[in-house]
């Protein structure tokens, strides 16, 4: 049972490794290149700034967001597991379900921008009124679904950060520090909203170089930092695959060449379950015979 345990955690150290560094790598390079926007509600400028780039860089770009989040979704499900068996499961609920449904937000609407960009931009061309109104109504409701997603990430981030640091997963410094900053955004955009339903102007979350640079990259660093942490756990260890025979049993094999005795597990139950043999009982010396019977 423990073996089957160490290769759980094993294959989630290298799975959720893997997912939160080149996630983190990719998020990373595609907010410190994306273009810086206009607020919300000045669509005729937002339109104007993409219409300068190419719609093949655009694209790659949101490609890279994409594969992005996928990797980092899979990196949180992954760590979602490792805390179920370290006994936080509350804590593992929330990492998996904030991650996942954050990520599927990003993704949903970054992947559309592989069709709308070349359709608005061709609509602007000829229709620009409509295709102003189109490219509003798809503006809005992409960066409404994005800051919800990123919440989520942050609540994620958080939960993943304090359980991870009570279970001994983390350092302090670690743990909490990607807590903080996770903190910090979610109140970032929590007054964002306010002012926005106070106000009616929209929420930007990739427009302020606070929210991108201050909070984003920082939260990406914790994701590669974790990711890496993994990753070097798992190369102290032997491989996963290592001394399995091909029957499917660790086989164990002494460095002398022979092979070792046998436990009692190993052995056949029926030199367990044969009964030991009875001892015959001491006898004394044997006692006279009795009298005959007076008649």
């Amino acid at each position: 049972m423990a073996d089957v345990m160490d290769e759980r955690i094993r294959a989630i150290q290298i799975t959720s490794g893997v997912g939160f560094s080149a996630g983190a790598l990719l998020v990373a390079l595609s907010l410190l290149l994306y273009p810086s926007l206009p607020t919300a509600n000045e669509t005729n400028k937002i339109l104007e700034i993409l219409s300068k780039q190419e719609a093949g860089s655009w694209m790659m770009l949101h490609a890279a967001l994409v594969l992005g989040f996928i990797l980092v979704a899979t990196g949180f499900t992954g760590y979602g597991f490792l805390l179920h068996l370290k006994g936080s499961s509350g804590a593992a609920a929330i990492v998996t379900a904030c991650s996942l449904v954050g990520c599927s937000l990003w993704v949903s609407f970054l992947s559309a921008e592989f069709f709308v960009h070349p359709f608005v931009m061709n609509l602007v061309s000829i229709e620009p009124g409509l295709g102003t109104m189109l490219f509003s109504l798809y503006w809005f409701w992409k960066l409404g679904a994005i800051a919800l997603g990123a919440v989520l990430l942050f609540t994620a981030v958080a939960a993943a950060g304090v359980a991870a640091t009570a279970r001994g997963l983390q350092p302090v410094w670690l743990g909490w520090g990607g807590a903080l900053f996770a903190v910090i955004g979610i109140v970032v955009y929590a007054l964002d909203f306010l002012s926005a339903s106070a106000t009616g102007a929209p929420i930007n979350p990739l427009r302020t170089p606070f929210v991108r640079f201050g909070v984003g990259l920082p939260i990406q660093l914790w994701l590669g930092t974790v990711g890496v942490m993994l990753l070097m756990e798992w190369s102290r260890r032997m491989p996963a695959g290592a001394g399995i025979g091909s029957g499917g049993r660790r086989d164990t094999v002494r460095t002398t060449g022979s092979a070792p005795k046998a436990s009692l597990e190993q052995k056949p139950s029926l030199e367990r379950q044969r009964p030991a043999p009875q001892q015959p009982m001491p006898q004394g010396p044997e006692s006279p015979p009795l009298p005959p019977p007076i008649p």
